[in-house]
């Protein structure tokens, strides 16, 4: 069997919080967190970060000090990103776009965020994660963060990121 090399992209600190123990070294160690959340969630500044990130429902200041220390490590990689407090999928983009294709060699394409291309060339019979267009469309430019609509996004710009939320091949 050929090797895996796509390069996972963990879409919840939530999520991946409770299950990255059972998710490969290897794996982790290439992988890339896009999440929807304020960084200063999980690592307040000031009492006033530190107030917002209390009032959450999920309890971001009680995540273990090794899944922090793991965040930590993919921000100094370059390979983390927080769509919060900017909601702008432009960012999103072009930190995409620094990132190394581990299969193709180069650096991934921009995402697609070109209405028109959506509307028009997008096909839902294609559609691994979502198949309504305008949802997709809405979700990056309202700055949203739906899972699916997101997962599709990163799927049609560069197929070989592999968009998950909850670590089932282990």
């Amino acid at each position: 069997m050929a090797e895996d090399t796509r390069r996972y992209a963990f879409l919840s600190a939530s999520f991946l919080s409770k299950q990255y123990k059972s998710v490969p070294p290897e794996v982790l160690e290439t992988a890339i967190f896009l999440f929807s959340g304020k960084r200063s969630w999980l690592f307040p500044k000031n009492r006033e970060e530190m107030l917002e990130a209390r009032s959450l429902p999920t309890k971001y200041l009680e995540f273990d000090e090794d899944f922090k220390s793991l965040i930590l490590h993919k921000e100094a990689q370059g390979l983390a990103f927080w769509l919060l407090p900017d909601k702008d999928y432009k960012k999103v983009s072009a930190w995409i776009e620094r990132i190394t294709d581990p299969v193709s060699k180069g650096n991934y394409l921009p995402l697609i965020l070109d209405e028109s291309w959506w509307l028009t060339e997008f096909n839902p019979k294609d559609a691994k994660f979502a198949k309504d267009a305008q949802q997709i469309i809405d979700n990056f430019k309202q700055g949203e963060f739906d899972y699916d609509s997101v997962m599709e996004l990163l799927h049609q710009s560069n197929p070989t990121i592999a968009p998950t939320l909850y670590w089932a091949e282990g």
